[in-house]
């Protein structure tokens, strides 16, 4: 059942429902205030994102990644170059081809900002015997399933 003026759903969330929908809300920000420091746009940083997870990746692999053209994604890669962010090698196998890899200061000074947080979370957890742990674990990964789940169904379009 909806409310009638916001179109959102009548029934109270859980409490875990409202805090995951608080992390979400503050990634955002997390992710706002980081494209501030490194100076990019919301795509460029969307491409550095992938190069820290990936560490290397030929351009076509990120345009896939980032659902861009092969020129729009030269582009990017060619503002994020400009800016320092980005390492262009070649190919160890294909002197045609390029590797793209994020700067080893761009990495640090992401992973300055990021650590902290992400120690204190593991320190937190990590206060918990194995068996909430476990709970935790259990729990975070439906949610992660949940999300790759919608995500899926949203990029394949209605059945």
């Amino acid at each position: 059942m909806k409310d009638s003026h916001s179109g959102r759903p009548s029934v109270q969330m859980h409490q875990a429902s409202v805090l995951v929908r608080q992390i979400l809300v503050l990634n955002e920000v997390m992710e706002f205030i980081m494209r501030r420091e490194m100076d990019l746009n919301e795509t460029d940083f969307q491409a550095m994102q992938h190069l820290m997870k990936q560490r290397s990746m030929s351009p076509g692999e990120l345009a896939k990644y980032l659902h861009l053209t092969a020129a729009a994604t030269t582009t990017v890669i060619d503002r994020l170059a400009q800016k320092g962010h980005i390492t262009r090698t070649p190919h160890p196998t294909d002197r045609r081809r390029w590797l793209i890899s994020p700067s080893e200061e761009s990495v640090r000074a992401a992973m300055e900002k990021l650590m902290p947080m992400i120690m204190d979370v593991d320190n937190k957890v990590r206060r918990y015997d194995d068996g909430e742990q476990a709970v935790i674990v259990d729990f975070l990964s439906s949610v992660v399933a949940s999300m790759s789940n919608r995500v899926a169904a949203l990029e394949n379009g209605p059945a």
